[in-house]
């Protein structure tokens, strides 16, 4: 028993010495990236931004830093692409907003946007505001405690404890509730995020996949779109107008691959 101890124990400091020396070099990486971000050598700062992206590393500054650095060296659509993800960790940041929306400038579509409902598009912003697990831990908690509260409710011969006990299961179980719709919009922004930018500079959607469908609009690089369908190597697309038809697949990458 003690033998086995020592081997999970020695196990254990392994892969926890394993995991220090990858956040090491991610970070020496990193600041390698910076540094040449500050010499001014942008292309290179991309590729390392890039690398770590690859990596698996995810973080608003990463991101951010990117799109910068992708924006300096006249890469738009990666630049977008990056502020897009960093959107996503700090969607109520001012700074990223204000670079998209400079970087989307330089796109040449503009196409007619459909309004969103005030409400849900604010609804959607603050579902960003925590991690879903958070969101769905308060749901569960106030779950928990709105069931509490109903067997005070139910088991109590006090008229004012009885009172106080129902309401508050009441305002528990809407918490609850709404926790719970957090939490499911955040993961329908995130986890099943199907937007994607465009990386090819000129590309017709069809209204078929293939090269036999009609053409049915012209887009450009750095547009942003929502996959709507995959069939083989093509995606179907929607764009901000509506419009829907099939691109190549490679002619796209998704906010959240």
């Amino acid at each position: 028993m003690k033998r086995l101890i020592l081997m999970i124990g020695g196990l254990l400091i392994f892969l926890l010495s394993l995991t220090a020396q990858e956040t090491k070099e991610r970070n020496l990486l990193y600041e390698k990236a910076l540094k040449e971000y500050q010499d001014n050598n942008f292309p290179e700062a991309l590729e390392i931004f890039e690398r770590l992206i690859a990596s698996g590393f995810s973080s608003y500054k990463l991101y951010y830093n990117a799109g910068n650095a992708a924006f300096k060296a006249g890469d738009i659509p990666s630049a977008i692409l990056n502020y897009e993800k960093a959107l996503l960790l700090k969607p109520l940041d001012e700074d990223v907003r204000y670079n998209l929306v400079i970087a989307g400038t330089y796109t040449i579509d503009r196409l007619e946007v459909i309004p969103e409902i005030f409400f849900v598009r604010w609804f959607k912003i603050f579902s960003l505001l925590l991690h879903i697990n958070v969101w769905a831990s308060i749901s569960l908690l106030c779950f928990a405690l709105s069931l509490i509260m109903l067997t005070v409710f139910l088991f109590s011969a006090r008229y004012k404890l009885k009172k106080m006990s129902f309401t508050t299961a009441i305002i528990l179980f809407f918490i609850s509730l709404l926790s719970f719709t957090l939490a499911l919009t955040n993961k329908s922004l995130t986890l099943n995020n199907n937007e994607a930018i465009v990386f090819e500079p000129v590309v017709t959607g069809t209204s078929s996949p293939g090269t036999g469908g009609n053409e049915l609009f012209v887009i450009h690089e750095g547009t942003k779109v929502e996959i709507q369908d995959k069939l083989g190597e093509w995606y179907e697309i929607k764009l901000s107008d509506g419009s829907v038809g099939w691109v190549p697949a490679n002619f796209v990458k998704k906010i959240i691959p």
